[in-house]
């Protein structure tokens, strides 16, 4: 099990657009929807001609740091079924409020195709090599996961990764080098039965002392639920999730949504809810489909998890009750010369737990755990990573930091605290 140490993590102080050093400018702003001033999350901003780009935070605000040498280009600003946004570098001045505005082609009723909603996901499934990369490339992404207990943060990590992703044809897996890392500055303790946990850890470690061995605090370790690891090697080539898997199909249901539009393109919306839980799992969701290409370019789903019935009895003889984990994620799509590649992935999840005691208060604990991942640059000029510099997602985070590109956490595009 991998031990996280912890260090202050940096937060984006820049409000407006000024040239920083001789290297980097910073362009920062908020993206809303004209009609309700709602905020748009997870939007994605890049330079017009060129593949750097980041996305906006969950309240639609974005640090963009650009290059000095791609200071002429324009800021190009996007989101699933409103009009695209352009803005050249030269003309901004201050901090950016944009008000993006619906698309004029948003159809208002449900689409009629002689195709129906299944036979758009098995085009697209067909369609792969024509719509997706299939040389090698390289890219660098941020990363970061977080467990939050009642507004706490529990743990917190983010990191930049330089990934090679090979050939489609080849059988070598995705490599993968760690350039940056960081965890959140202190964090607290898991609450949640504290008291229990307390006596049980005092109890583990006295045993320990008698038989002289060494002893390892629950506080010290590993929180993390999974690790990059999950999403590191995300692709929809080898691995997807039940509603893109054939076998599957008969267990959805499967219906049109409206068109939209994507930087111009016509957009097929599938929607797909699950007739029955799959792995104590049950979701729903929808599926964006080019129209003229059948390339998938976003897929958000939601759902719940159960608790397996033999555990039930089990938790109510102790006292302990799990409401039904939430669940929510994204996987969106950035076109770059022609292909669709990897943009965006992320997966929230929120659950409460609940502990009855007899003689005193019982405990609450309103849980939030999630992770996200999106490359904020793509070279199609690529070459493996060394051996000795591979990410090992076993061994521990911090010892594996080879920045031979010399990035540093000042000016990175990553998610706006």
């Amino acid at each position: 099990m991998r031990n996280r140490s912890n260090f202050l993590v940096y937060t984006f102080l820049l409000f407006t657009f000024f040239v920083f050093g001789q290297d980097r400018s910073v362009v920062s702003g908020v993206i809303t929807d004209s009609e309700n001033d709602e905020p748009l999350p997870f939007a994605s901003i890049r330079l017009k001609n060129y593949p750097i780009g980041t996305i906006s935070n969950e309240i639609g605000e974005f640090d963009f740091y650009i290059p000095k040498s791609k200071r002429a280009d324009t800021i190009s600003i996007s989101y699933i079924g409103f009009n695209p946004y352009e803005i050249a570098l030269s003309d901004i001045s201050k901090k950016l409020d944009i008000k993006l505005n619906h698309s004029v082609n948003l159809l208002d009723e449900v689409i009629v195709s002689r195709l129906s909603p299944l036979d758009y996901i098995k085009k697209a499934l067909e369609n792969m090599d024509e719509n997706y990369p299939q040389n090698s490339y390289q890219t660098i992404a941020y990363y970061r996961e977080k467990f939050i207990e009642n507004e706490k943060v529990i743990n917190k990590e983010e990191s930049i990764f330089k990934t090679y992703y090979p050939k489609q044809s080849d059988s070598a897996k995705n490599q993968h080098q760690l350039l940056l890392y960081k965890p959140a500055p202190n964090p607290q303790k898991f609450q949640f039965m504290r008291e229990w946990i307390d006596k049980r850890m005092a109890k583990e470690k006295k045993k320990a002392e008698k038989k002289g061995e060494d002893f390892e605090d629950f506080d010290e370790m590993d929180m993390d639920f999974g690790g990059p690891e999950t999403i590191l090697n995300l692709d929809l080539n080898q691995e997807r999730d039940p509603y893109l898997e054939p076998k599957h199909f008969k267990k959805y249901e499967y219906t049109f949504g409206k068109e939209t539009v994507l930087d111009g393109e016509s957009i097929i919306t599938i929607n797909f809810k699950a007739k029955k839980k799959i792995n104590f799992m049950k979701d729903e969701g929808k599926i964006l489909i080019g129209k003229d290409n059948y390339a998938i370019v976003l897929v958000e789903a939601t759902g719940k998890l159960s608790v397996p019935f033999a555990v039930k009895p089990i938790l109510f003889v102790i006292g302990l009750k799990i409401g039904k984990p939430e669940f929510s994620k994204t996987i969106s799509y950035q076109k770059y010369n022609g292909k669709w590649y990897s943009k965006l992935y992320r997966w929230d999840a929120k659950v409460n737990l609940s502990k009855r005691h007899t003689f005193k208060s019982n405990e609450h604990s309103k849980i939030n755990i999630g992770q996200v991942f999106f490359i904020n640059k793509i070279d199609s000029l690529s070459q493996t990573i060394a051996k000795d510099k591979r990410f090992d997602t076993q061994e521990d985070m911090e010892d594996q930091v080879y920045n031979d590109l010399g990035l540093s956490w000042q000016g990175m595009n990553v998610i706006k605290d």
